[in-house]
């Protein structure tokens, strides 16, 4: 696992996301993070930080020159005498800020090559999935991405935040943890304005200061790829030059809450019903063909994904795909020729260029919306959280969420209509907008010096 460094090169590590989960989304949010990090430092060697289950190197395509990129995991656990065990790692942190003798920090690092990959780096740059910095998702995965963090803190290493959603931290202890690794932070990135002026409020203003940006999510530079797959050819083939063809993503994640009964996002809509509603919609639409595009897959059978682990518990019923199965079935005989489904597993950069092929596109994960309007494509975003909002604001495009939590079905139905009817209008300010976006994301480090 250990390397010899390249001359001067840059040390990152990038912690809070991983090849490993499924959710295509995560995977933009690394290699796009990558991404910005060449674009400032091109010899710069990144290791991704406490991901997956067991080290492995990915290989990116990034400015035209293959990026190799290794995966260094930290455990949690039973077995607490694993070298890339927090505790165990925890444990050197406090020697070796008790103890900060040269000599002892180079004996530990050669002993334990997890713990030399920290002590090497020259920062460490965190973006907690995008939208995990919260206990929204409830507070195992908030004190399991804290620990993380804290680790680097205590390391004393820099720490960027790259951009992504801050809270909400709905309980005491949440807002004491992330007010205390937020206060360390070098640089703390905001993916919407709103974020910036949640964190300005959790810190003080004075204490915030210039620390805090906003910075538009890092998938909007991710370089999309075409499949060598026969179905991609069958894709292709589907527009005429009459039609239009709808993009349409529907989640797993939100149809299996509603299947189980469990509205945990309190959504004022039945998920599925609405999903149903927007299809009979479309089809009312005169040379209108829909094509179901998932985003989070099962990793039973996976298609040009890196090696991954065993699915999660939960994960397969929470697929897309599922969702999307269930939804082609119910619509295809009654609209023969007119609804399509991407079934193949792509990676995140082939399933961009799939979305790519669409004119219009209707998605519940964000970072399927985020392939859309990054390659100029209108989208109607159905949001389950405030993370939509921002997203979409930040490209001028903010009366493009359809936000479930908040809007009947029947406002729903109206806000994916108006959009769908203003769908130039839309495109021509994604035109002027979405190349500000990206230039601001991939210059993100132009002033920071390591």
């Amino acid at each position: 696992m250990a390397s010899e460094r390249k001359g001067n090169s840059i040390r990152v590590c990038l912690l809070g996301t991983s090849f490993e989960t499924g959710n295509l989304g995560v995977n933009v949010l690394v290699e796009a993070s990558i991404k910005a990090i060449v674009n400032r430092w091109p010899d710069a060697e990144v290791t991704l930080l406490a991901s997956g289950r067991a080290d492995c190197e990915h290989r990116l395509r990034l400015f035209d020159r293959e990026v190799r990129v290794k995966s260094v995991p930290i455990r949690f656990c039973p077995n607490v005498f694993l070298p890339n065990h927090f505790v165990v790692l925890f444990s050197y942190a406090l020697l070796l800020k008790v103890f900060r003798w040269a000599r002892l920090r180079r004996a530990v690092a050669a002993h334990n090559p997890y713990l030399g990959v920290i002590l090497e780096a020259d920062m460490v740059a965190d973006i907690t999935g995008g939208d995990s910095f919260s206990d929204i998702y409830g507070m195992g995965r908030f004190i399991k991405g804290f620990l993380h963090k804290w680790l680097i803190k205590i390391f004393r290493k820099k720490l960027v935040l790259l951009p992504q959603t801050y809270g909400p931290f709905d309980k005491r202890l949440t807002r004491i943890l992330a007010r205390h690794i937020m206060n360390y932070a070098t640089l703390i990135y905001s993916r919407d304005q709103t974020g910036v002026g949640y964190v300005k409020d959790l810190l003080g203003a004075e204490k915030a200061g210039e620390r805090i940006k906003f910075i538009p999510d890092v998938g909007f530079v991710l370089d999309p790829r075409r499949p060598n797959h026969e179905e991609i050819d069958l894709l292709e083939k589907i527009k005429s030059a009459n039609s239009t063809l709808v993009g349409l993503n529907v989640s797993g994640l939100l149809g299996y809450g509603s299947d189980a009964g469990d509205n945990v996002f309190k959504l004022r809509v039945n998920y599925p019903a609405l999903i149903d509603s927007i299809v009979e919609f479309l089809m009312r639409q005169e040379d209108t063909l829909i094509l179901l595009v998932p985003h989070v897959v099962s990793l039973k059978k996976p298609h040009a994904l890196p090696p991954s682990t065993a699915p999660k518990k939960g994960y397969r019923e929470q697929s897309d795909l599922v969702a999307c199965e269930r939804l082609y079935n119910r619509f295809a005989g009654k609209y023969p020729g007119r609804i399509f489904i991407v079934r193949a597993h792509y990676n995140h950069n082939e399933t961009k260029y799939i979305i790519g092929l669409c004119d219009f596109f209707i998605g519940s994960r964000m970072h399927a919306c985020i392939a859309a309007l990054s390659q100029g494509i209108p989208a109607v975003g159905i949001a389950y959280s405030g993370k939509f909002q921002g997203v979409f604001e930040s490209v001028g495009v903010g009366d493009c969420v359809a936000d479930a939590r908040h809007w009947w079905e029947d406002e729903l139905l109206e806000k994916v209509s108006s959009a769908y009817q203003r769908k130039d209008q839309i495109r021509e300010n994604l035109r002027q907008t979405v190349p500000r976006a990206k230039s601001a994301v991939l210059d993100m480090f132009k002033t920071l010096e390591l």
